[in-house]
């Protein structure tokens, strides 16, 4: 067994003050630049875990490998965050997204998809291309904004199979509003009910991953 020394500091938040950027009426984007103090040596801890499909534990569309991060790996940014959710504990699922292109799916996650979670923060530990592309589906921006059957027909007929994900830039339904890049040690926070998917150019992270942390709740 590997014992890891190590200190407080490689958790801690370096800016707590984001900047705001207006996705749609009524949702904005809270954007956190050089978000935590030590970004390199938290990527190093958690480098230092076990990664799984991201379907070994449950079933899930998502794609990739993911590591599952206890509590103690993200307080500090749940508690910034409930001054915005209202909420002191919110985070429901704590996970990497370890992905790259042209990996392995079981169903077209390359297409856009929403979280059933109010509150989604994605921290970048990784610089590449792409990033979180943001879509409306015939000019709906948010799942709550569908009847019931509409939803139903959309997102409950996913194809099950064996895939490579792809570069999606849009089709006849799905149109791309906005694209959040990857920068490394930037944290974004929005709603996961908003339409979004990784967008991952091809023969893109061939000799690296596309690597960040995922909180989800609410």
């Amino acid at each position: 067994m590997e014992i890891l020394i190590t200190d407080q500091s490689v958790f801690e938040i370096n800016n707590r003050y984001p900047q705001k950027y207006k996705l749609h009426e009524g949702a904005e984007i809270l954007i956190f630049d050089d978000f935590l103090t030590k970004p390199d040596e938290y990527r190093d801890l958690l480098d230092r875990m076990p990664a799984f499909n991201s379907d070994f534990f449950y079933k899930t569309a998502s794609p990739g490998w993911r590591q599952i991060i206890p509590y103690e790996f993200y307080f500090h940014i749940e508690a910034l965050l409930s001054n915005y959710t209202q909420f002191e504990v919110w985070v429901d699922q704590a996970f990497t997204n370890i992905y790259r292109s042209r990996m392995p799916c079981k169903s077209k996650a390359w297409l856009p998809h929403y979280d059933n979670k109010e509150y989604a923060l994605n921290l970048w530990l990784c610089d590449g291309p792409g990033g979180t592309a943001f879509y409306t589906w015939n000019d709906i921006y948010n799942v709550n904004h569908f009847i019931e059957d509409v939803r139903q027909k959309i997102f409950q007929h996913h194809d099950e199979g064996e895939f490579l994900y792809e570069e999606f830039h849009g089709d006849d339904d799905w149109k791309m509003y906005h694209l959040e890049p990857v920068v490394y040690n930037r944290a974004i926070f929005y709603s996961g009910n908003n339409f979004h998917s990784a967008h991952i150019p091809d023969n893109s992270y061939t000799d690296d991953w596309r690597y960040s942390l995922v909180l989800m709740g609410g």
